[in-house]
C-alpha cells in the first residue's frame, strides 16, 4: 500500500512540476503570422544568416514565417512592407533603408490596424519600434578605428571612403561614423559616393575603385561602412590594381565566404560582423512577445565584434553553417 502511495504521490509531483512547462509552452506557443524582410536575395551571403535566425525562431515558437526579399533596394522594400499589410498578419520585420519619412505612411497604418512592427538592419530614430541591428553611427566608427587599429593607420595618412553620403539614404549615417572617426584620428579623408546599381551590383565598383587607386598612388586604405557585398570584392580590388596584401588596408562591413578569404590572403585587415543571425532571431521573438504581452521599446545593437586575422578561422567554421 506504501508503494503505491508513494507511487501517485510521485505521479502528483511529476505532473505539478510538469505543469509550469506545459503552461510556458501553451504561452509561447504563438500560432501568429509574419512577414520578415531579409534584404537581398535568398541565401545570399548579406542574407543567410538572418534567414536561418528568423526560421529558428519561428519553428520554436509556432510562427507561420513569410519572407520577403527585396535586393536591398530601398523602394522594393517599401512596397513590399505595404504588400504585408494589405495581408493583416499579426507581425511585420521590416527594413529600415526608406528611411523615417518614406515608412511614416505605413508605419501609422500598421498602428491603426493593430500590427506589430519590428526593424532589423538598418533603425529608424524616434519611430519607437523595437529594432535590432547596428548602432550605425557607432558601427561606421568601429569600423575606422578597427583599421587604423588594425592596420597601422597613422595622421595624414589619406583614406578613401566609399560609401553613401546623401542625406537621408540608407548608410549615409555610418558613413557619417567613419568619416567622424578619421578626421579625430587627423586622417586625410576622400569619399566617393556609390552608386544604386553597384550597390546592386557591387562587381560594378571594381573598376570605380581600381581607377581611384591609380590616380591616388599615396592612398593608404579603402573603407567601406556598411555593404557586405562591395567588401567582399575588396581583395579584387587591389589585385587589379597591382597591390600587394597589407600594401593598402581594407576594411568593411559583413562575413562572407569571399571576405574570409581577403583576411586570411592578407588583402583585408578587418570586417565588421552584424551578427545578422540575431537580428533574424530577436527580430521573430519580440514580435512574438509584443504581440502577446505587450513588450515593446527594445533597441539591441547587434555589430560589435570584427573578423580579423586573430579570429578568421573560428569564424569560418561559423559562416559555413550559416550562423555567421
Amino acid at each position: 500500500m506504501r508503494k503505491i502511495v508513494r507511487g501517485l504521490a510521485g505521479l502528483v509531483l511529476s505532473s505539478l512540476l510538469m505543469a509550469p512547462v506545459a503552461m510556458a509552452q501553451d504561452a509561447v506557443d504563438s500560432g501568429m503570422t509574419m512577414y520578415f524582410q531579409m534584404g537581398g536575395n535568398p541565401g545570399d551571403t548579406a542574407s543567410l544568416a538572418r534567414e536561418l535566425g528568423a526560421r529558428e525562431a519561428a519553428r520554436v515558437l509556432k510562427v507561420n514565417l513569410i519572407e520577403q526579399h527585396s535586393g536591398w533596394d530601398p523602394n522594393k522594400m517599401l512596397v513590399q512592407a505595404n504588400e504585408a499589410l494589405a495581408a493583416a498578419p499579426d507581425a511585420i520585420a521590416i527594413m529600415g533603408h526608406p528611411g523615417v519619412d518614406g515608412m511614416k505612411s505605413f508605419l501609422e497604418k500598421a498602428k491603426e490596424e493593430g500590427i506589430v512592427v519590428v526593424a532589423t538592419d538598418t533603425n529608424l530614430p524616434g519611430t519607437g519600434i523595437n529594432y535590432f541591428g547596428a548602432d550605425s553611427f557607432g558601427a561606421g566608427q568601429n569600423l575606422a578605428n578597427m583599421a587604423i587599429a588594425n592596420g597601422g593607420l597613422k595622421a595624414g595618412d589619406k583614406v578613401l571612403v566609399y560609401g553613401a553620403f546623401i542625406e537621408g539614404a540608407p548608410g549615409a549615417i555610418t558613413a557619417k561614423g567613419t568619416l567622424d572617426a578619421l578626421n579625430t584620428a587627423g586622417m586625410k579623408v576622400d569619399t566617393l559616393q556609390w552608386s544604386q546599381e553597384q550597390v546592386l551590383d557591387p562587381a560594378l565598383s571594381v573598376p570605380v575603385l581600381v581607377a581611384y587607386l591609380e590616380s591616388n598612388p599615396d592612398a593608404k586604405a579603402i573603407l567601406v561602412p556598411g555593404h557586405g557585398g562591395v567588401t567582399a570584392v575588396l581583395a579584387k580590388v587591389l589585385k587589379d590594381a597591382g597591390k600587394q596584401p597589407g600594401e593598402v588596408i581594407a576594411a568593411g562591413f559583413d562575413i562572407s565566404a569571399a571576405s574570409i578569404e581577403g583576411v586570411k590572403s592578407g588583402y583585408i585587415t578587418a570586417v565588421l560582423d552584424q551578427q545578422p543571425y540575431l537580428q533574424g532571431f530577436y527580430g521573430v521573438l519580440s514580435a512574438v512577445l509584443q504581440k502577446k504581452y505587450g513588450l515593446g521599446g527594445v533597441t539591441m545593437y547587434t555589430s560589435t565584434g570584427a573578423m580579423t586575422k586573430d579570429n578568421v578561422d573560428l569564424l569560418e567554421g561559423l559562416v559555413k553553417t550559416g550562423i555567421r
